[in-house]
């Protein structure tokens, strides 16, 4: 390799080797015991992100968070791959379409709804109606 980058650097012209770089230690922070006063257990905050509201949080749930969300599918249709699995309440029918990953694993990939008459109504109203109902 030196004498790849010799021939680069121009005939007759030394390159100068890079020097080696040693790390320095990193600083340490001078830590002080909190008075007595003072000291108490502080407890650990942790971040709980809230769940996605509609159906936007419904995809990629897999199944059994669908049925720990909705309660057990009414209905289920299996299609290769594919389940269908329908949920009725009240008001409508919410169809979701959950498929079967590489590793086996079944998630939400589409939702449709209609009211009980079959006509197409927005799924989002729809899920809010099954989860209040599913609260009783």
């Amino acid at each position: 390799m030196a004498l790849t980058l010799a021939a680069c650097a121009g005939a007759g012209e030394p390159v100068p080797a890079a020097a080696p770089v040693s790390p320095s230690p990193a600083p340490v922070a001078a830590q002080s015991p909190a008075p007595a006063s003072t000291q108490q257990q502080a407890t650990p905050q942790v971040a709980v992100a809230a769940p996605i509201a509609g159906v936007r949080g419904l995809m990629g749930l897999t199944r059994e968070a669908i049925g720990a969300r909705l309660g057990q599918a009414g209905f289920v249709r299996r299609d290769g791959p594919a389940e269908v699995l329908r949920f009725r309440g009240r008001m409508c029918l919410l169809d979701v379409f959950v498929y079967r990953e590489a590793d086996n694993t079944q998630r939400v990939t589409h939702v449709d709804a209609r009211t009980l008459q079959g006509r197409p109504t927005p799924p989002d109203p729809c899920l809010d109606s099954l989860e209040k109902e599913k609260k009783g």
